[in-house]
């Protein structure tokens, strides 16, 4: 998923051992273990303008010790007769709403062996992401409903009766019963369609290869395909009626990439096809889904429209396929054996999703963004509440929490150290020998290192690993000095760990790669750990501790070290020189470090900056700006904020020039943003021109795909009255569903309390879609976080409806996370105590956690920020 044990059958009744490495935790709610899935024979008729469904299935099990009930997950579906073959008497039938179960009990025990238990059953229809679920489109004769399914983590059990874990891999075969003109899709090509009366049709389609049941997929709509052999596998993109012409880009990259996996995994693709799947609508937790050989997008994830898509759209969309397709090996055909290991699925994809895009598109320069997502891992890993990247998970609620920075980031992160530290060629032969060992099973963290630490002698992996995966912290190298002789410096370091909040407990240590270099020298590799290391490097100048950045920890220089960076901050290469800004501002932040330093090193960006560097920075400016909400200070920041942007957004100007680097667009737009957020008036007049060309226009070229968003953000930010009137008027009548969503979206954006408030009340109306209204909140939330979670906790009966069931504990959090307001901590947990299960708080404690941080800076950190601006006149 593009946003969060294992049991093998071995014969009958023989159960292979769990292999976590941590007992599994007395609390987890799990099935009982005493029978598993062989296959699911399943058939289903939806009625998709009642929002309901029917359906049967055959279940083919192994009882593995006698017992007199079966168990198993069920979640809003009416069982309407139970039996069990070779049984004359059908079962009792019981419901747990809290655990989400229905079990059948017999008359007498069942002895171990092979069963057909055959249910039939009726389930609901839902219009967010959860189980199956309809979104509804306009077109130009009118709405039009699809029909899609959406399961990971535990929503299978919403569209059938099952073992809904990862574990409890099986086999399935699908039939659905649909309009005949309706396009029917699922993992595997339909074996069968059989027309029925009424303009019904029976599809029979192939049956899967073993798999969890959080992979099963089924789409119905009025759908066009596109399609290539890409090596034997029939790849395709599957849209909308109309839409064809928006789905190439993603086609091409799916061509691209399949080869390449194959290639790398050294596991060809194994099933005869592989669909992307555009659905229209949004979710406020995921993008994209990795339904074996049926991958689920929303439309602004795997659709290109070149009326309105951007450099970072397109980018974007690379980069999720990359990542969806990942999962076909790592998820799909290898799986977690539960979801305390989840990153082996999310981590691995997020990793290879930047190696993939790296090895076709260069010019993108992945690694230097992903410095970004690594330093947002950070952020949250050195506060209160941040969990391991393996971590204990009782329940679906928490797991629900384990699709986050951590998991993705940071396991990425990681990964790539990892890769580093053994080198390409060992990591990727431990990677196929994982692969080759666990094919169609599942897996614990230990067992990749296993496959690993063979073929990286010298360099054992698994110690190192542990470090990093089983707790939570951010590690931290210091330099202690760096001495010059005869041409090789010396290099002293200790090891430490960063930390926002005091830390608790035993002080964390770790065994860290560390390649280190001398600017315009050479570089040598070492382990440090707790003791600290001596490293000798080939040349004499500044020191640069983690070289490449591909390293997890924070850098600590010397006073003379630091001094030495900055003033040749020109000469160091764009990964050292974000990885020297996002060091200094983390320590500025926590008061390790002078503001000043951070603030410093924007005027020494300049032309020969790399546009991913100057990107970053005015993200930071804009989010410092963010903090700055309503300070007596925020004034002169803001004229530093135009000091510093004003003249490279001259330089490159507002529209793309021929032959340019494709991300000066994207840092063009963060520059804009940015200016606009802050209101500097040359950028406010010049976005508002453009607007009213816009809008009197009948051309859609009247702005840019490359400006359009960014200059509808900055008139939706200092909107008027009459300026939302037209944005409401404006997703009203938008030509396609990504439009309509963004437009929304824009209404929320109002630094304007009365508007924000307009925005609330219309996200609950019913004029938003579904799946949108949501998205209107969490806008008003970026600028009034306070109103947003307000208005959220009062009509929490309407606005929990419009989100999936399992997302609802989160969707508190991540409001009011971004809020530099103490005040905002005791509203959230008074929700959570009224909203959120004892078990699912963990997002909750980390909001609580960054508000706090955030509302240190304001406190602590601005009025050294404030002093350091005074001096630096005009």
């Amino acid at each position: 998923m593009t946003s969060r044990s294992r049991v093998r059958i071995i014969g009958l009744g023989v159960l292979s051992a769990l292999a976590f490495a941590a007992p599994a935790s007395a609390a987890r709610i799990v099935l009982p273990s005493d029978l598993t899935p062989d296959h699911y024979e399943i058939a289903v008729t939806p009625d998709a303008a009642h929002l309901t469904f029917t359906g049967s299935v055959k279940i083919d099990l192994t009882v593995h010790a006698a017992t007199r009930r079966i168990v198993l997950n069920d979640a809003d579906i009416v069982i309407d007769r139970a039996s069990l073959a070779g049984e004359a008497d059908a079962p009792q039938v019981a419901y747990d709403d809290k655990t989400e179960t229905a079990s059948f009990a017999f008359s007498h025990t069942l002895a171990p062996g092979h069963y057909a238990l055959s249910l039939d059953y009726h389930g609901k229809i839902y219009q967010q992401a959860s189980g199956l679920f309809a979104l509804d489109y306009q077109t130009a004769a009118g709405s039009r409903r699809a029909l899609f399914t959406q399961f990971e983590n535990s929503d299978a059990r919403r569209f059938v009766p099952c073992w809904d874990e990862p574990g409890r891999k099986a086999s399935f075969s699908l039939t659905v019963t649909a309009p005949a003109d309706a396009l029917a899709l699922s993992n595997m090509p339909i074996a069968e369609t059989t027309p029925l009366p009424d303009g019904l049709a029976r599809v029979r389609f192939q049956d899967t290869p073993k798999m969890s049941s959080y992979l099963l997929f089924l789409g119905l709509g009025d759908f066009e395909r596109v399609h290539r052999d890409v090596g034997g596998v029939d790849v395709g993109v599957v849209v909308k009626r109309g839409d064809t012409a928006r789905a190439e880009y993603a086609l091409d990259a799916a061509a691209h990439i399949l080869p390449y996996y194959n290639s790398y995994f050294g596991k060809p693709y194994p099933l005869p096809k592989l669909d992307l799947i555009a659905g229209p609508g949004s979710s406020q937790f995921f993008s994209a889904m990795e339904n074996w050989g049926a991958i689920f997008f929303f439309e602004s994830d795997v659709l290109v429209d070149p009326r309105v898509s951007t450099e970072a759209d397109r980018q974007d969309v690379y980069v999720t396929v990359a990542h969806e397709m990942a999962h076909q090996w790592f998820g799909d055909l290898v799986t977690m054996a539960w979801w305390d290991d989840l990153w082996l699925n999310e981590g691995f994809a997020s990793w290879m999703e930047n190696k993939s895009t790296d090895q076709f598109h260069p010019e993108w320069k992945l690694w230097l963004q992903e410095l970004g997502e690594k330093e947002g891992a950070m952020q949250v890993d050195a506060r209160s509440g941040a969990h391991p990247i393996i971590t204990p998970i009782d329940d679906v609620l928490q797991a629900n929490e384990a699709f986050d920075t951590i998991t993705y980031s940071k396991g990425a992160a990681v990964i790539r150290m990892f890769e580093v530290y053994v080198g390409p060629d060992a990591f990727r032969a431990g990677v196929r020998r994982y692969i080759a060992a666990h094919a169609y099973g599942n897996t614990v963290t230990d067992d990749l290192w296993r496959e690993i630490d063979p073929v990286s002698p010298g360099k054992p992996l698994s110690g190192v690993a542990h470090d990093f995966t089983l707790q939570a912290g951010v590690p931290l190298i210091r330099e202690l000095s760096a001495t010059c002789e005869q041409g090789q410096t010396t290099l002293a370091l200790a090891e430490g760990q960063f930390a926002v909040d005091a830390p608790t407990g035993r002080a964390a240590t770790w065994r860290i790669p560390v390649t280190a270099s001398v600017l315009g020298g050479g570089q040598a590799k070492a382990v440090v750990d707790a003791a600290g290391g001596r490293m000798s490097l080939p040349g004499c100048g500044p020191v640069i501790l983690n070289a490449g950045q591909a390293g997890y920890f924070r850098s600590v220089y010397t006073a003379d070290g630091l001094a030495a960076l900055t003033s040749r901050l020109g000469e160091l290469s764009a990964d050292d020189q974000l990885g020297l800004i996002n060091d200094e501002r983390a320590l500025a932040y926590v008061g390790e470090a002078p503001m000043g330093g951070f603030l410093g090193l924007g005027p020494r960006l300049d032309g020969k900056t790399d546009p991913i560097v100057w990107d970053q920075y005015a993200k930071y400016l804009a989010d410092l700006d963010r903090i700055y909400s309503d300070q007596p200070g925020q004034p002169a920041f803001r004229a530093y904020v135009r000091r510093v942007l004003t003249p490279e957004l001259a330089r490159v100007g507002w529209d793309e020039t021929p032959g340019e680097d494709a991300n000066v667009a994207i840092m063009r737009a963060s520059l804009l943003a940015a200016l606009g957020q802050v209101g500097d008036p040359d950028v406010l007049a010049e976005a508002r021109r453009r607007f009213m060309i816009f809008l009197v226009s009948a051309s859609d070229h009247a702005l840019s795909a490359a400006t359009r968003r960014t200059v509808l953000t900055i008139i939706a930010q200092h909107a008027d009255q009459a300026d939302w009137d037209q944005l409401h008027l404006l997703a009203q009548r938008a030509r396609s569903e990504v439009e309509r969503q963004q437009f929304y979206s824009l209404l929320g954006r109002a630094e304007d309390p009365a508007l924000a408030q307009k925005a609330l009340d219309l996200s609950i109306s019913g004029e938003p879609p579904p799946t949108v209204a949501p998205n209107v909140v969490d806008s008003v939330a970026i600028r009034h976080p306070g109103l947003a979670l307000d208005f959220s906790a009062a009509h929490w009966a309407v606005i929990s409806q419009l989100m999936e069931p399992d997302s609802r504990t989160q969707y508190a959090a991540d409001l009011v996370g971004r809020g530099a307001d103490p005040a905002l901590i005791a509203k959230l947990d008074a929700f959570a105590d009224k909203n959120v299960p004892a078990s699912a708080r963990g997002e909750v404690r980390r909001a609580d956690a960054q508000i706090a941080y955030r509302a240190r800076i304001r406190k602590d950190r601005l009025p050294d920020a404030d002093r350091w601006l005074g001096g630096q006149g005009s």
